[in-house]
């Protein structure tokens, strides 16, 4: 996966896709998507002398703290490429935002993804001041750099209160990352597989925007609850669907650690035909 950094500081990633990133209707997999923007992100970082092994010789490491991605089109497998685009925004307090894009061959647009990440103390968790990150690795100009900004998601939670589903993933090893704690990809999988499959075949995620609230860890219990404005849910037209990620705490208490809103089309409006 060759990718270049052009003198307007955005970095390009060429990825082939594989069998082993498309569904079983040989279309792209939510997660293809998803691990372009993080593997995108950290080559990047990695370029100019940021990447996650780079912090850790700091007592330093990145987390992703939000991530909003809008999907216009899922490619099938065999394909010839997707071209991601990347760049880092202006850095605020904690927040350092980066934009993500994606096309295919021809050059349509497959999705755009906002993002919010930070660096935190290794030893206590917390985040630290974004004060050098933006000079590190280069800023495209001010008026290239998009709107980063994201949405208060306080209105939809509160408007998916019917409780459609419930189910309890475990922490497997694979789970788990450089950091030690449970993988970013592996959140939205459980809220994914909470899913029936019959819903998963007839629809595919085109709004996914996903909240890192808490680390987890294996042998960590956890329960993913799955929300609708209504109560047939699963059956709209384009359904829009609210995840929770709850872990029990040794006290009984309940810790919400992650949390995401889903929106739905159906598979034959926004993926590749045979």
């Amino acid at each position: 996966m060759p990718m270049t950094i052009g003198s307007d500081n955005k970095a390009v990633l060429d990825y082939s896709l594989t069998c082993a990133d498309v569904d079983g209707h040989s279309q792209a997999r939510l997660s293809c998507y998803e691990n372009l923007v993080q593997e995108a992100a950290a080559m990047h970082a990695t370029m100019k002398g940021m990447g996650i092994y780079d912090l850790q010789r700091e007592n330093r490491t990145w987390v992703i703290a939000r991530s909003r991605m809008t999907v216009s089109r899922y490619v099938r497998w065999p394909s010839d490429h997707i071209r991601v685009t990347t760049w880092p925004q202006e850095s605020t307090g904690f927040n350092c935002p980066r934009h993500i894009e994606a096309e295919d061959a021809s050059g349509r647009r497959l999705f755009e993804c906002e993002t919010k990440w930070a660096v935190i103390d290794f030893r206590t968790g917390r985040p630290m001041r974004a004060m050098d990150i933006g000079s590190v690795l280069g800023l495209p100009a001010k008026e290239e750099q998009g709107e980063s900004r994201l949405p208060n998601l306080t209105q939809e939670d509160a408007e998916h209160q019917s409780v459609l589903l419930r189910s309890c993933p475990a922490v497997h090893y694979l789970d788990t990352d450089l950091n030690r704690h449970v993988n970013n990809m592996s959140y939205i999988s459980w809220c994914l597989d909470a899913l029936p499959d019959s819903f998963r075949d007839e629809y595919k995620p085109v709004l996914v925007d996903v909240r890192w609230i808490k680390q987890c860890f294996r042998h960590d219990n956890l329960t993913v609850i799955v929300r609708s404005r209504e109560a047939d849910g699963l059956k709209q037209e384009e359904p829009s669907l609210w995840f929770d990620i709850m872990r029990t705490e040794d006290s009984g208490a309940s810790t919400k650690v992650f949390d995401a809103l889903i929106q739905w089309k159906r598979r034959n409006l926004v993926c590749d035909d045979q």
